[in-house]
């Protein structure tokens, strides 16, 4: 009888299924768009009846990039080879470690690069200096430190007050023999003028004459104690002689130093080499010399400002409230954290039911005159409805709860762009609702074969739907039902949530575990990449930010736990790693979301730990490489050769990308035609010292405050 009861409860819900399939089969309305395959074969079509929301037209799909396949070697090794210590030239206090800001520029003490950092030289309360800290860029020329010179600086204003003391008895002496000349001159030429006084005004003239040599060699002797004295108040100046960035800062204002002793170490950037691998069949194609392209790539840390849960982040939102958008979170611990990350940075809690965790969260997109919604999928598989339209009044409790629910959790959920519809999944199973009716207005027919992870709403009137089948089906949604208008079958399925261009054309899809492609939906063409090498694979997430400028993948390494990458992402050809974004403690990435709002770009991100993280995003406009060249390629192994690469960079661009042992990716153009380098021409005269004024010829370095003299070298600070 047990037996019995136990296949009566088994038999119900399939004939039950089975009666629903038939009556679809024969009785279903007509299809408008394609059958609906469900894991026990084809399923009825369906009347989707008119458009669920206003339908823009699909943007065009991008152009093929030009030219030829470029050979891409990331996870290359930047190498710089000159590190120099810069010692103390004469015994003395240290008094700063900073530059000193150009006097004709105006900025902000409220940047962040300022913050904190600004500091007057004593005897120069107007004229500002950054201090200096390890890390920073430097210019060559640039001051770095100053050893107190107040002494020097008495000296050389008395020698000054000298050499205009003696400068003027020059002049005098000139035209008091100026004078006696030409008063002999002129009783030299009366034939009667009386001998005597002749003689007189000779001998004066001789006296004057000697007079003015004595104060002739005074002047010289003055100056040469001015130049001498002005080269040691110099010494007391500590200049870049390169173009880099602060390695280490040795000692600290207010230590004695001694001559020689080490004071910071600084790197030079303007010459750097880069070292990659590359496959044996592709090594014939890289010539030396080839120009190629170096990409630095940047580890950055979040901002120190985070968001905690007592378990995983399970989902993240940022609301569209324009100059001031929410990060809402969601959690396993049964809560919603609501964050003003750019105001006071605020932490708000939607509490939900007891033993109910919160599973996925969703935000209304910027709409006129319409609410800014948020909703949250529960373990329970309820959708609550949150109203967070004014930020400095948030709700303590929910504003709905639908009426209906999912059988089981829900892990996904997305707002149509006009806020009025909701798509929410969970397990294999996707519902669509009706936001202001608070009721389901249909489900999705059965057309995944595992769990759906991410489905995403596109100006076009579709629904884009991400499954662990390996599958992506876009669906054309309507007022009556939906059906699949375009299928993307044989995904790699590393990358469980795959993102939709906030423009509706380009999807993100997960070609093989170590590249993503960017695919075209007006044609389903592959319109571009991103490429990863050293056997680092794609993992997680992949999405568009929400300017479609770059694209934020998590890595699925054990090595490279809680790294994501933010590649800026052009519309074909092949992406470029901008960032490298690292977690706290390297915390596994759960979910991220980009901020809607242009004034305020960042992307938000929720870990395994239960912290949430925000970075804020680099322009897109910024130079992400350098131009160098190949000058050699050596086998390496049985299967890959040595590329060695070399960068110039006199400029010093990118200098705060550049790390030692840091990575890059080179780029080759192997239809590029060489570039040899061409010998310096060998100067046909010695090139002339540099001229100080008031000095003697000397090659000294200008002061903080000297004007360089034409054609000398870069240094100091303008006035």
């Amino acid at each position: 009888m047990a037996a019995f009861r136990t296949l009566k409860r088994w038999l119900a819900p399939a004939v039950v299924s089975g009666l629903a399939v038939t009556v679809a089969a024969c009785g279903g309305p007509k299809s408008t768009g394609g059958v609906a395959a469900g894991p026990g074969g084809p399923a009825a079509p369906v009347e989707v009846g008119s458009a669920l929301y206003p339908a823009e037209k699909m943007p065009p799909a991008p152009a093929p990039a030009a030219g030829a396949e470029p050979i891409v070697l990331p996870q290359a090794i930047i190498q710089f080879d000159e590190k120099i210590t810069l010692a103390a030239q004469v015994d003395g206090e240290i008094e700063m470690i900073a530059k000193p800001l150009d006097r004709n520029t105006k900025y902000d003490p409220k940047d962040p690069q300022y913050r904190g950092r600004l500091i007057p030289r004593p005897r120069e309360k107007t004229w500002m200096h950054v201090r200096l800290m390890d890390g920073d860029p430097i210019r060559e020329g640039e001051v770095l430190a100053f050893l107190d010179d107040s002494q020097v600086a008495v000296q050389l204003l008395g020698l000054e007050k000298s050499l205009e003391t003696a400068k003027a008895a020059v002049k005098e002496g000139d035209d008091s023999v100026s004078k006696t000349q030409t008063a002999v001159d002129l009783f030299k030429g009366i034939p009667s003028a009386a001998k005597l006084e002749l003689i007189q005004y000779e001998v004066q003239l001789a006296r004057t004459k000697v007079d003015q040599g004595r104060t002739k060699v005074d002047l010289v002797r003055y100056e040469s104690e001015y130049a001498v004295t002005k080269d040691k108040r110099a010494r007391h100046y500590i200049h870049s002689p390169v173009t880099g960035r602060v390695v280490r800062i040795v000692q600290s204002p207010g230590q004695f130093v001694k001559a020689g002793e080490p004071m910071l170490e600084v790197q030079n950037t303007s010459r750097f080499r880069v070292e990659a691998k590359v496959d044996r069949q592709e090594a014939d194609r890289v010539k030396q010399y080839t120009p190629v392209l170096v990409e630095p790539v940047r580890s950055a840390s979040p901002e120190p400002y985070t968001a905690r849960h007592r378990q995983e982040v399970t989902g993240v939102a940022v609301t569209a409230h324009p100059g001031r958008p929410l990060v809402v979170s969601a959690s396993n611990d049964g809560t919603a954290l609501v964050w003003d990350v750019t105001g006071q940075k605020r932490q708000h809690v939607l509490q939900h039911p007891s033993g109910t965790g919160v599973r996925c969260v969703a935000a209304t997109a910027k709409a006129k005159d319409a609410p800014h919604l948020v909703a949250t999928g529960g373990s329970d598989g309820r959708i609550r409805l949150w109203d967070l339209s004014n930020p400095d009044k948030l709700p303590e409790k929910e504003a709905a709860v639908f009426d209906d629910a999912h059988a089981q959790a829900a892990t996904a959920a997305a707002f149509s762009p006009d806020g009025r519809y909701l798509a929410t999944a969970a397990g294999r199973d996707v519902f669509v609702w009706d936001v202001a009716a608070r009721k389901k207005k249909y489900a999705l027919p059965p057309e995944h074969k595992d769990d759906v992870k991410a489905l995403r709403f596109t100006p076009q009137g579709t629904l884009v739907t991400v499954c662990r089948d390996k599958a992506v089906r876009v669906w054309a949604v309507g007022t009556d039902g939906a059906n699949v208008s375009r299928p993307l079958d044989h995904r790699s399925g590393a990358v469980d949530v795959l993102g939709v261009s906030a423009d509706g054309g380009r999807v993100l899809f997960d070609q093989e575990p170590s590249r993503v492609d960017v695919v075209a939906l007006a044609d389903g063409r592959t319109a571009g990449s991103l490429m990863n090498g050293g056997g680092l694979r794609f993992a997680g997430l992949a999405l568009f930010s929400a300017d479609d400028q770059f694209v934020l993948t998590a890595a699925g390494d054990a090595e490279a736990k809680g790294e994501m990458q933010l590649w800026a992402v052009p519309p074909s050809g092949r992406g470029s790693e901008r960032r490298r974004l690292v977690t706290q403690g390297r915390a596994a990435v759960t979910c991220a979301a980009f901020s809607p709002d242009p004034a305020h770009k960042f992307v938000a991100v929720g870990t395994q730990t239960g912290v949430v993280h925000f970075w804020l995003l680099p322009d897109p406009a910024e130079q992400s490489g350098l131009r160098g060249r190949v000058v050699s390629v050596l086998p390496n192994d049985a299967r890959t050769a040595q590329v060695r690469v070399e960068v110039e960079n006199p400029d010093g661009k990118l200098t705060e990308l550049l790390q030692d042992r840091g990575a890059a990716t080179v780029i080759i153009d192997p239809t590029a035609k060489p570039e040899p380098p061409t010998l310096p021409v060998q100067p046909t005269e010695p090139p002339l010292l540099r001229p100080v004024p008031g000095g003697a010829g000397l090659n000294l370095p200008p002061l903080p405050g000297e004007a360089t003299p034409a054609g000398g070298a870069g240094g100091g600070s303008n006035k």
